[in-house]
């Protein structure tokens, strides 16, 4: 079945706030003095643009080329990341994930309601799910933050660090 121009306007789009997230969390990651912050915005960085991979293969499957990701679409629905204070805590960045990863979810949900194609409503559907569960996990973690005062670790101690260093 031939894509609609609906759903390749749709995964343009998607693959635009692909990369725009991974532009986002790279950027507020190199400006961060915590290790630890740095260290999980660059994971989110990977993780949006494996995203974005998986988006551009399917478009290229779809219609036998590239998408047109011109300068001025990027810059159409990119916005302008403010240096975040030298004092952003991992809560903070935390909060602002699962918050990007809500908003994903919501798109791809609503992509996969528009599409009547049954291909895209499966592609669109499994990417929601990825992005629920991002933000499902994010959500517990800045949860368990806030919720107990008494978790304080440094650098060293985070597991997930710890593991990455190794």
């Amino acid at each position: 079945m031939k894509p609609t121009k609906e759903v390749l306007d749709i995964i343009e789009l998607a693959i635009l706030q692909e990369i725009k997230a991974r532009d986002f969390y790279s950027s507020v990651a190199s400006q961060m003095p915590d290790k630890g912050v740095t260290l999980k915005l660059g994971i989110m960085a990977d993780t949006e643009e494996e995203h974005r991979k998986i988006l551009t293969d399917w478009y290229r499957r779809l219609v036998g080329h590239e998408p047109d990701i011109s300068e001025s679409k990027k810059k159409h629905v990119r916005r302008m990341v403010r240096t975040p204070p030298k004092d952003t805590t991992l809560q903070d960045v935390l909060k602002i994930i699962y918050e990007a990863e809500e908003r994903a979810y919501r798109f791809y949900k609503e992509a996969g309601e528009k599409t009547t194609d049954p291909e895209s409503k499966n592609v669109f559907e499994k990417l929601a799910k990825m992005e629920k569960s991002h933000e499902d996990f994010f959500r517990g973690e800045y949860e368990t933050l806030a919720e107990d005062t008494s978790i304080r670790f440094g650098d060293e101690e985070i597991p997930w660090m710890i593991e990455a260093m190794e």
